[in-house]
């Protein structure tokens, strides 16, 4: 009996751990790997190299300058009862950076975009203003503004974000020459791995379950953790050994590939766990289903103790059982009602007396 539990509980294992991998490459797939680069942290951006070398990557820079916010990014809600809502998510600044060119007495200046969330704007509504007054100071007494630390992933801009960045510099007279140089790049403090930041997170955190329970379920083709519940059976009920019920498993009726159901005793798999149930304490027993998106077909069981045990099962294995139950355990309902089930709910001593408490059942093991 143990050998083939064990056998059914380590096939159990082996699927869990092989979907758990899956379901962690996938994860992993859909966030581009981008959790590695979180890992080991954000690569300090130099300015100077070619924005290609970055693309992609988690980065961060200290952006010395901010021109102007220009593009507003906006999400609109429909309301279920008509209408809709929109909230703005943040804004693209225009950002830049001077390199000085002292053998030539010259600097070139680099311009690329930020995607900043609102609860920035105000902050970078004073960086903008600091911008423009230490660039119109011909006094030279004004401070340039404190570099902004910004974090993120430095993307490749679309058509779309490309024309309206395009567009803004020209607006400020500023054209794309040699000392001045457009970077059609920008920095996304939104989306990590090109998705948003929080479901990212949300997302590391399942594969980080994931792999737990591959964890587990390895540990669990090394141990008997598989037949704990039978174990506590024996150990809440001494008169019963471990031969008996090996003994009554080795006649019991197979249903399925997973239930085994005896004289005394019903087994069966639960995942990578078997459980076990004594016949002698149970009272009703019938089969459930239910579509739709959590569907389910089981064979329900009840306890003298009110407990309900629910056993994967189908419709016609379902009805093999409760034919060897009905025939071998009279003291059991067998079949669905709604008036059974108002009276297991309501007069549980009533439902008791249909059958449980005038039938004969063994109760030596």
């Amino acid at each position: 009996m143990l050998e083939t539990l064990r056998k059914k509980a380590r096939k159990s294992n082996i699927w869990r751990i092989a979907l758990s991998i899956v379901g962690v490459v996938i994860l992993l797939a859909i966030t581009k790997f981008a959790i590695f680069d979180v890992i080991t942290g954000p690569t300090r951006m130099d300015i100077t190299e070619d924005p290609a070398t970055y693309e992609g990557k988690y980065v961060t820079i200290d952006a010395d300058f901010f021109l102007y916010d220009y593009i507003e990014h906006t999400t609109t809600t429909k309301k279920k009862y008509g209408g809709s809502s929109t909230s703005t998510d943040g804004y693209s600044y225009i950002a830049f950076q001077w390199v000085d060119d002292y053998e030539n007495n010259s600097s070139v200046w680099y311009f690329y975009s930020i995607f900043l969330k609102t609860d920035r704007q105000q902050e970078m509504s004073s960086k903008i203003d600091q911008t423009f007054d230490y660039l119109i100071d011909e006094t030279g007494s004004t401070a340039p503004p404190e570099p902004v630390t910004v974090t993120g992933v430095w993307n490749k801009m679309d058509s779309q974000t490309e024309r309206y960045f395009r567009d803004s510099l020209a607006e400020l007279d500023i054209t794309e020459t040699d000392y001045d140089v457009f970077y059609f790049y920008e920095l996304d403090t939104k989306n990590i791995g090109g998705v948003n930041a929080l479901l990212f997170w949300v997302m590391m955190a399942g594969a980080v379950l994931l792999i737990v329970f591959a964890v587990l379920s390895a540990v669990g083709l090394f141990n008997d953790s598989y037949s704990r519940s039978i174990q506590q059976y024996l150990q809440r009920d001494s008169s019963v050994s471990m031969a008996t019920i090996e003994e009554d498993f080795n006649q019991a009726r197979l249903i399925g590939s997973d239930v085994w159901v005896g004289k005394r005793w019903t087994i069966y798999m639960q995942g990578n766990k078997a459980k076990i149930l004594a016949n002698k304490d149970l009272v009703w027993g019938y089969y459930f289903r239910r579509t739709g998106r959590n569907s389910v077909s089981e064979m329900r069981l009840f306890t003298r103790e009110k407990n309900m045990f629910g056993i994967s099962l189908s419709e016609g294995n379902t009805q093999e059982a409760l034919k060897i139950y009905s025939a071998e355990q009279p003291h059991m309902v067998i079949g669905y009602s709604k008036d059974l089930e108002k009276m297991y709910n309501k007069d549980f001593n009533a439902f008791l007396g249909l059958q449980y408490n005038s039938a004969p059942r063994d109760t030596e093991f």
